[in-house]
């Protein structure tokens, strides 16, 4: 053995430091190898994020921030906005040129303190099934197909059932497309059964034909709530959704569904019936009464259903309070969403969203990449808010954004973003009519200089518990400037991006 000399005590500590300093430059009592991001089994998550900008047309010249983010799951409850006392970006962004990068510079950890849910590998959802109808067409068209969307929350995400089943009736289509469609179904890891609807119904009436579809389903008697829902409608939270379900005895007759956003739309429709795009739940003994009604009967002369309506959600509803003494549960985590435009007042809420609906027409967002990041922290944690001490807010799987001038004004409050489109809302206006659902509204930061925001482009898992999520702010993006003034290209601006790294 050495003697313990002052020079070899010198010369080991010289040798410590030399450690830390190598395995953590930034010296902050975390651990990682520099330029080397968390990743699982070899994954080369640099080629991931080249292959993603250059396919969106990014770069290569970029602005560029990372964050390694370690969730502990010890809250209690799910807060709609979570307080970091640290900054989320403690050094700046720093400008470089991805395809020269052989690996990206590395973000330290951040502890984010969650509450626990499951994943979807954890979900048993076995005694639900829901019902949709569409066309061939939507079905295939990549801008509408569902089946990216349906696969996060019907699959375990590796392949698998999460045991809910699934109707999907297709209308004026071939026996060889039927085949297809379960086929593409059945590859996705979904347990469907396609079937035909009928020739001889509109769209009201093939929506209300679902029922009989789900309630003469042989898998029936193994389901206790059966739900229908339209070919874009999104459960981020299918394990909550379900434990919430569960306030309902399946035994008893319920019809449970949310309203428009909308209070003109509510009140001139004169009418509480659940609005189909969040999803309506049935238990089998309504269901069973619905069945028996003559909810299709038409009258001979005008040819129109006795029980008159063009829409299917209001057809079901009009032949319930005709044949039955059901009347609507109102469950408000399902959303409608009767909104236009810009949707990111709606999604940096910080809500928990047992649906979501409208994000491929009336409204742009991408739930399906958004979710991913339930394969790491859990489904409860998707949409969740966190605000750091450099006044950046992450709004989980949807958006980073930055308040460069503080954040003087209060989050709980919804930023109204969005519009009503072509739907004009009279004299009443669009803080009234979508304010009896969402509260007061905040005003919209865009075009005033002090909000940026980076949305979510891609994610992706990337090993047990792993998550990468990347997001983009585009230079051409008119809403981040003051007056919508965007720079001009002799001035070379840059497209950002922000990459966040989910470990356990």
């Amino acid at each position: 053995m050495l003697p313990r000399t002052p020079l070899h005590r010198w010369l080991a500590v010289a040798f410590f430091l030399l450690l830390a300093f190598w395995f953590h430059p930034t010296f902050t009592g975390e651990f990682t190898e520099p330029g080397v991001p968390y990743s699982s089994n070899g994954v080369d998550d640099l080629s991931y994020v080249k292959k993603l900008l250059n396919d969106h047309k990014v770069g290569p010249e970029i602005e560029y921030a990372s964050r390694t983010v370690r969730y502990v799951p010890d809250m209690r409850e799910r807060k709609l906005i979570t307080e970091v006392d640290q900054e989320l970006f403690p050094t700046s962004f720093k400008n470089i040129t991805i395809t020269k990068e052989s690996v990206l510079p590395a973000g330290t950890i951040v502890d984010l303190h969650i509450k626990q849910s499951p994943r979807p590998d954890q979900v048993d959802v076995s005694d639900m099934i829901f019902a949709a109808s569409t066309t061939y067409g939507r079905f295939t068209d990549p801008n509408t197909s569902p089946i990216k969307e349906w696969t996060r929350w019907l699959t375990d995400g590796n392949g698998q059932s999460n045991g809910a089943g699934l109707i999907l009736a297709l209308f004026d289509t071939t026996s060889e497309n039927l085949a297809k469609a379960a086929k593409s179904l059945e590859d996705a890891g979904i347990n469907a059964t396609v079937l035909p609807s009928s020739n001889e119904l509109d769209m009201a009436g093939r929506y209300v034909d679902l029922v009989q579809m789900m309630y003469n389903h042989p898998t029936r008697p193994n389901r206790k709530y059966l739900v229908l829902i339209d070919d874009d409608t999104f459960f981020p939270c299918i394990s909550n959704f379900r434990k919430t379900l569960s306030r309902y005895n399946p035994d008893k007759p319920y019809y449970i569904g949310t309203f428009t956003e909308r209070a003109d739309w509510l009140i001139n429709n004169r009418a509480p019936f659940a609005y189909g795009g969040g999803g309506i739940v049935l238990t089998t003994p309504s269901a069973k009464q619905i069945v028996e009604a003559p909810c299709l009967a038409k009258n001979n002369e005008t040819g129109k259903y006795i029980l008159d309506s063009d829409q299917g959600d209001r057809l079901l509803y009009n032949c319930l309070t005709a044949h039955s003494s059901l009347t609507l549960t109102y469950l408000p985590t399902l959303h409608q969403h009767d909104e236009f435009g810009d949707p990111s007042g709606i999604y940096e809420s910080g809500q928990l969203f047992h649906s979501i609906h409208h994000f491929k027409s009336w409204h742009k967002a991408t739930p399906e990449r958004t979710h991913v990041v339930a394969d790491a922290c859990g489904e409860e944690c998707v949409f969740q808010r966190f605000q750091f001490k450099d006044d950046f807010i992450i709004s989980n799987g949807y958006s980073v954004a930055h308040y460069p001038q503080g954040i003087d004004f209060d989050p709980l409050q919804m930023e109204q973003t969005f519009d009503w489109g072509n739907h004009d809302a009279g004299e009443a206006g669009a803080e009234v009519v979508f304010s009896y659902y969402f509260g007061s509204l905040r005003k919209s930061l865009a075009k005033t200089g002090r909000k940026q925001s980076w949305e979510i482009l891609g994610s992706r898992k990337e090993g047990d518990g792993r998550v990468k999520q990347v997001y983009l702010k585009r230079w051409s993006d008119e809403r981040w400037y003051k007056d919508g003034k965007t720079p001009i290209v002799a001035d070379d601006p840059r497209d950002s991006v922000v990459v966040l790294t989910w470990i356990p």
